[in-house]
């Protein structure tokens, strides 16, 4: 019993290897800090269309203009965002009246939204990802 005693004894005033200490805790940026650096910014892209329709996952009928009453579709390939979610956010006459959320399945996803019957007014469909406009499209239904 007294061997065990010994060597237990031993073990224990041996120092610790650095592999095996224990690591300071990490540093979190000072929010107050000016000079902490921000996040950066995603690399994240839209290509936008409007269109009458959508065909083989393209936009067909691309037009800056549609009558009233057209169904109008947007189009959308979003670059960068893979496992994000991305927003259609219709806005007609500088007033938002609806958005699409979807989640980006891949590094190159296309993405489509749709508004029926639409009225007159000057549109814009913005492709957003949180708080970053990626792409945008403006048309008119007259």
């Amino acid at each position: 019993m007294r061997v065990h005693s010994l060597i237990i004894a031993s073990l224990l005033s041996l120092s610790v290897p650095a592999a095996f200490a224990e690591a300071p805790a990490a540093e979190t940026p000072d929010s107050s800090d000016p000079s902490a650096a921000a996040a950066p910014a995603t690399e994240a892209t839209a290509e936008v269309k409007a269109g009458t329709g959508i065909e083989n996952r393209m936009p067909v009928g691309e037009a800056e203009s549609f009558p009233a009453g057209s169904t109008v579709y947007v189009w959308s390939q979003v670059m960068g965002a893979s496992g994000q979610t991305v927003e259609h956010v219709w806005k007609r006459d500088d007033k938002e009246i609806r958005r699409n959320k979807f989640p980006i399945g891949a590094k190159r996803w296309r993405i489509n939204s749709r508004l029926s019957k639409a009225h007159k007014g000057s549109y814009v469909v913005e492709v957003v990802l949180g708080d970053q406009v990626l792409g945008d499209v403006k048309f008119t239904v007259e």
